[in-house]
């Protein structure tokens, strides 16, 4: 059973947890209540090893433990709050008041992902005038308290709607008609719909089969090299001993199989976990080889798929000539991962016909332009040049050029401009994506 940590003011947590004994049968549940939000991150800093997953209270407690090195998105929901419910803190507090609040004064955090910001921009149809004080994380309380107080004194406002419980309780205490915007019972229980659902997914995913074929590349040579002694036979020893060590690492079973290739079965979250000390082998094994090495990673739901997905991973290694990792999936996504930088993501299997038709006329692969979109995508340039997309290949300049010249015929690439230089000779031409 996983354990879930709720994070929020006390009065937050409190109603979340009531509302989570519905899902206590395949989840435990436990309040981490803070007193100001910034404690956030200390609260995931101290319990991190305690708990599986943790849901806040709101995109503010959210946003800040994005700030903790113990944050991870997986891991991690929050509460939505939606347009409607700043409708209902204007009721609230038009009944508190006794008359229909005209004039409010209202604070909400500054979050591109809250798609409710135009509606609370639309009270203004509805009541005279609505100050909006919109703030970051790091915004402190007192600029918040400060800016509603400055339009009480000059009576510009009759009342407040805050999404800080901290704001609600000073203003409170000077007097300000305030009312606290929190999520209501239906998106509570919403959220724990959804959380406990994405939960069960990542528990899928965890106990996925994992099968990881670890190739040395060339080892025909190796042998042939030491086909007079010993030194195969020592050099068979070390290897097996470093791929033993990474199989230890993640609880494996490892089958040895010839000419310089070993097969590990694990599963998925432990092998995802471990993905730094899997290039460590790698490294060391090419040391030891002189040569490159290549792990392809295969995730599926029984053994013979995944290795069958690990072989495929390892042989679109072995034919771009590359070291590193490539991971596929059931549905046939594919990561490459490269030590130290972003993860590239696409897909090897083309279901669009349109696209399919037109790559009919042309050398390059369903796949080959899957991971072209994703590597542009990734880069977030409007526009690239040859020798941008030779660099992300690890191709010749010549090579993405001829790939691009045969993408623009069937318009799949379109020709967009020229990248000024101040060196002499010719402006290189850019290109993008055909939308």
């Amino acid at each position: 059973m996983y354990k879930v940590g709720i994070v929020g003011p006390a009065r937050s947590v409190e109603r979340i947890l009531h509302h989570a004994k519905v899902f206590e049968a395949n989840l435990f549940f436990v309040g981490y209540p803070y007193n100001i939000v910034n404690e956030t991150t200390v609260i995931l800093e101290k319990h991190h090893s305690d708990v599986d997953f943790w849901l806040f209270s709101g995109y503010m407690p959210y946003k800040i433990a994005q700030q903790s090195k113990r944050f991870s998105k997986d891991r991690m929901e929050y509460i939505f709050i939606t347009g409607d419910m700043f409708y209902r803190g204007v009721l609230e507090i038009s009944h508190e008041i006794g008359r229909l609040a005209k004039n409010v004064s209202i604070d909400t955090l500054h979050a591109p992902e809250e798609s409710f910001f135009d509606e609370i921009i639309d009270l203004d149809k509805i009541l005279d005038h609505v100050y909006i004080k919109r703030f970051m994380a790091k915004t402190s309380i007192a600029e918040i308290i400060e800016y509603h107080m400055a339009l009480w004194k000059d009576q510009k406002i009759d009342s407040v709607i805050t999404v800080y419980p901290t704001v609600e309780e000073k203003l409170k205490e000077i007097g300000i008609p305030v009312c606290l915007v929190s999520p209501n019972s239906q998106a509570i229980y919403h959220t724990l719909q959804l959380f406990s659902e994405k939960i069960q997914t990542f528990y899928y995913k965890e106990t996925q089969t994992t099968a990881l074929i670890v190739q040395i590349k060339n080892f025909d040579f190796i042998k042939v090299a030491n086909q007079n002694g010993y030194g195969i036979h020592f050099l068979q020893l070390v290897m097996k001993k470093i791929v033993l060590q990474i199989c230890e690492k993640i609880d494996g079973y490892l089958i040895e199989e010839s000419n310089g290739r070993f097969v590990i079965f694990s599963s998925r979250g432990i092998v995802e976990r471990n993905i730094n000390a899997i290039y460590k082998m790698i490294e060391r094994l090419s040391v030891e080889t002189e040569q490159p090495v290549v792990v392809g990673i295969g995730h599926a739901s029984t053994v013979y798929y995944a290795e069958n997905y690990a072989y495929h991973a390892m042989q679109h290694l072995m034919e771009n000539g590359t070291q590193g990792i490539v991971v596929m999936q059931e549905d046939g996504a594919m990561t490459e991962i490269v030590q130290g930088s972003s993860q590239i993501s696409y897909t090897s299997r083309v279901r669009d016909k349109k696209l399919i038709e037109q790559l009919q006329d042309t050398s390059i692969s369903g796949k080959m332009f899957a991971k072209i979109e994703a590597i542009i995508n990734e880069l977030k340039v409007e526009a690239f040049s040859a020798k941008i997309l030779a660099k992300e290949l690890n191709m010749t300049e010549r090579n993405a050029q001829r790939i691009i010249s045969e993408l623009t015929k069937v318009e799949l690439i379109e020709y967009c401009g020229e990248e000024s230089r101040n060196s002499r000779g010719r402006p290189a031409k850019l290109y993008k994506l055909c939308k």
